[in-house]
């Protein structure tokens, strides 16, 4: 009898054939992930390792026609040429041999070759060459220029700047995601294709590193675009590359084709006021906002605020600025600080009491006559007599006490002093305000009578409003005959005084 060999259940088959079919899956997912790194590695092995060039001799006259010299720096120069064996137009970038070694030359011929399959990359061509004076490669043609020559003095629409932050991070995104540093973010550096400015690419890769590794300062830099770890460094002082320095100098960038100027001129929150404002206001250590930051939204303002961090390893990336494309970057109203406020309502109030005093000038005798009338009633006889019997508005040489009485010859100029000082607080009572008392003289007092009964007259022909205006000058004919009254009473204290006086320094 032949014995049957027991067979597991179909449902354990299926849970082990299930089972090696997850692992299988899971060691290919495995597979392709490390194949993936090493296609990444490769090719940042290949960006990485500076191949050895032999770079053969000729003149520049021999293929290409100079058509121009678009820019000149202190390491090199910049020529429109065209051609000749293909018909087309190409940028030479001639570097100095002198200035610019063999191996720095390869370097940025190598990383501006490899990189040049970026949009927004200034692309390179295979084709380089060394002449007696200059290590040349050839380059695409920026018809419009770069940024510098296209950002005027009020700066840029915001249009045109998210543009070109939106292609810029994506461009040094791009480098980052390579580990590698381009170090020299300015205006020179980005070349326009479009006048829309739709289209820029990046250029100039003389100064670009790998992230991580020892550097020293570029001098090539301007100082203003310098973040603050690389502007502490001492000269000959070397310190590790980071991708965080490119953040810095986009946001300046930024910042200056939104303005048109920069932020501040260094980075030194101790020689720099402006910058120091910022970082009072980056650190939270104060709500005012910096004079030169009040014309961005609070959302633009946040991306500043982290993009300018002063410690670099909590700056933004780059990339990070395309949270911020969909808001509103200028603010169309103008902040102005409380103080300022205060100071133009203050500025105002003075304008416009100087348009009332001139204004007033003129109809100077009618304000007498109301604010006397007025100030009647409440018109203080110790403070008349105070102000007569004080001599605090007489100076030490005409106090009394204070000169010399031996001679008699002295009474004479004592008295005159007397009544210059008399005579002089009768003019001050004249400039006074509604409270001081104006010293009127009988003769004045008449006259004023005169004229007010004549008035009086003219108003009484008048058929409205007439009894009105005769109670009028009623109430001014007895405020006359009162200050008569005051001024007979006031010259009778003075002639007490004076005969007083001049008994005391007999």
């Amino acid at each position: 009898m032949v014995k049957m060999k027991n067979k597991p259940p179909t449902s354990t088959i299926m849970k082990l054939s299930e089972s090696k079919s997850d692992t299988s899956i899971i060691a290919n997912l495995y597979k392709s992930i490390n194949n993936s790194y090493r296609r990444l590695s490769n090719t940042s092995n290949v960006l990485h390792r500076i191949p050895e060039m032999e770079i053969p001799n000729m003149a520049i006259a021999d293929e290409y026609d100079i058509e121009k010299m678009i820019a000149e720096g202190c390491f090199a120069k910049i020529y429109l040429a065209h051609h000749r064996p293909t018909g087309t137009t190409v940028v030479l970038k001639a570097i100095h041999t002198e200035l610019t070694s063999l191996k720095e030359f390869v370097r940025e011929f190598h990383y501006n070759y490899q990189l040049s399959h970026h949009p927004n990359i200034l692309s390179c061509y295979q084709v380089k060459f060394q002449t007696k004076e200059y290590y040349v490669y050839a380059q695409e043609h920026a018809p419009f220029g770069d940024l510098a020559a296209n950002v005027g003095a009020s700066g840029l629409p915001e249009s045109s700047c998210k543009k070109i932050a939106e292609q810029l991070s994506s461009a040094l995104g791009f480098m980052h995601l390579k580990g590698l540093v381009h170090r020299d973010l300015k205006l020179e550096n980005v070349l326009v294709f479009t006048p829309d400015f739709s289209r820029i690419k990046l250029c100039d890769f003389g100064t670009t590193t790998r992230e991580g590794v020892l550097v020293s300062k570029n001098n090539k830099t301007w100082t203003a675009f310098l973040p603050p770890e690389v502007l502490e460094v001492v000269k000959n002082e070397r310190f590790i590359c980071k991708a965080s320095s490119d953040s810095w100098q986009f946001g300046i960038v930024l910042y200056v084709c939104l303005t048109g100027a920069t932020p501040w001129k260094s980075a030194d929150w101790v020689r720099d006021a402006k910058y120091a404002a910022f970082m009072k206001y980056q650190k939270r250590e104060t709500t005012k906002i910096p004079e030169n930051f009040r014309r961005f939204t609070p959302r633009l303002l946040r991306a500043f605020r982290r993009i300018f961090d002063h410690r670099d390893e909590d700056r933004a990336k780059v990339t990070d600025i395309m949270k911020y494309m969909k808001n509103r970057w200028m603010d169309g109203k103008i902040t102005v600080s409380k103080s300022a406020s205060n100071i133009a309502s203050v500025g105002q109030q003075q304008q416009y009491q100087q348009q009332h005093h001139q204004h007033t000038n003129s109809d100077q005798d009618s304000v007498k006559y109301i604010n006397h009338r007025e100030s009647r009633n409440s018109f203080d006889g110790k403070l008349r007599a105070r102000r007569m019997t004080s001599v605090g508005a007489l100076t030490p040489d005409s106090v009394p006490g204070s000169i010399n009485l031996a001679g008699t010859d002295h009474q004479d100029a004592i008295r005159s002093k007397v009544w210059d000082w008399l005579e002089s607080n009768d003019l001050s009572a004249m400039s006074g305000s509604a409270d001081d008392l104006t010293f009127w003289s009988t003769k004045d007092t008449k006259t004023l009578q005169l004229q007010q009964q004549h008035h009086q007259q003219q108003q009484r022909r008048q058929s409205m409003g007439g009894h009105q205006l005769h109670q009028h000058q009623q109430d001014l004919i007895s405020f006359s005959e009162t200050h008569s009254t005051m001024s007979t009473s006031i010259l009778r204290e003075t002639r007490t005084i004076t005969s007083s006086g001049a008994k005391m320094f007999k």
